[in-house]
């Protein structure tokens, strides 16, 4: 109680969870290619972190072994999730990584994510993505986006 009263509360300080639970939700997407399908955290819905995590970072993944509609097969989910996961690890090793979720579609996945500042070694950033391009195309993009607009569509 007298934390409460006697703590400073200003808006230039984290509010805790920093990383709040995860609570997946799967939306179906009408697409001009086809239909996709989006795994999005949205845990993330009116999180009130959002400035201190202002880089937007996009993962475009090609879908090597694809079903009738463009969407993995079994085996190929389970390759992109690997990659996902090993993706996922290397951004945490340099920053706090909040990862919104993806979006499978017509021959691609997209993965979504936001980090506090780009602390990224060209060369290591450079050997990384060579050998995950090695199994499967990869592209790499990030921008600053404060509001987190890029993944408005998907949570608030």
């Amino acid at each position: 109680m007298f934390k409460k009263l006697f703590s400073k509360n200003t808006q230039d300080s984290l509010i805790d969870p920093v990383i709040p639970p995860e609570n997946f939700s799967l939306f179906k997407l009408a697409l001009e290619n086809g239909t996709g399908l989006a795994t999005i955290n949205t845990g993330y819905d009116n999180y009130p972190n959002k400035k201190f995590f202002p880089w937007y970072v996009a993962i475009l993944m090609e879908i090597g072994e694809k079903n009738q509609n463009g969407h993995p097969t079994n085996s190929e989910a389970e390759i992109l999730n690997d990659l996902e996961e090993k993706i996922t690890q290397f951004l945490g090793l340099t920053q706090t990584v909040h990862k919104i979720g993806r979006v499978t579609r017509n021959g691609e996945r997209d993965i979504m994510y936001y980090i506090d500042d780009p602390k990224l070694d060209q060369e290591q950033v450079k050997g990384f993505f060579d050998s995950i391009s090695s199994v499967r195309p990869i592209n790499v993009e990030i921008e600053k986006d404060e509001a987190w607009k890029n993944v408005s569509t998907f949570i608030k």
